[in-house]
């Protein structure tokens, strides 16, 4: 059982759930904040923590447990054109960025730290900014 969010589990679990003929331009790591929809219906009252992926076309998330990382307990492949309104701003931290998005039938509050800490994700922080900018560009 992995104790860390690591490269090793989010290329396997994104690379699962990829979208048929699309490749990410980005991958990150994630918490998808409490009193999200879609992660209650999942059973967490709590954050939760996510792999991201952007590729050409799609946000792809695979949602993990907070105790058990190493599993997907959900997955959300939204494409672009779906997204009704997406906003990103930064968090409490300077290296935080908060992901707002809604799209018909999905509203996620995410949030995206670009430092190591909880984490063995060696380009975390080119994967953020790179999700940061695409979703970003999609206003």
């Amino acid at each position: 059982m992995a104790l860390l969010m690591n490269d090793t589990d989010m290329d396997r679990m994104l690379n699962e759930i990829c979208p048929k003929g699309e490749t990410y331009r980005a991958k990150a790591w994630g918490t998808i904040m409490a009193g999200t929809a879609e992660v209650l219906t999942l059973g967490a009252l709590s954050n939760t923590y996510c792999y991201l992926g952007i590729s050409e076309h799609y946000l792809v998330i695979a949602i993990v447990g907070t105790l058990n990382i190493d599993t997907i307990k959900g997955k959300i492949c939204l494409p672009f054109d779906k997204i009704e309104s997406v906003s990103v701003k930064h968090g409490i931290f300077p290296s935080q960025r908060i992901i707002k998005l809604k799209s018909e039938n999905v509203k996620l509050k995410i949030s995206l730290i670009n430092n190591p800490l909880g984490a063995k994700v060696k380009n975390q922080k080119e994967g953020m900014n790179g999700i940061c900018e695409a979703l970003t560009s999609l206003k």
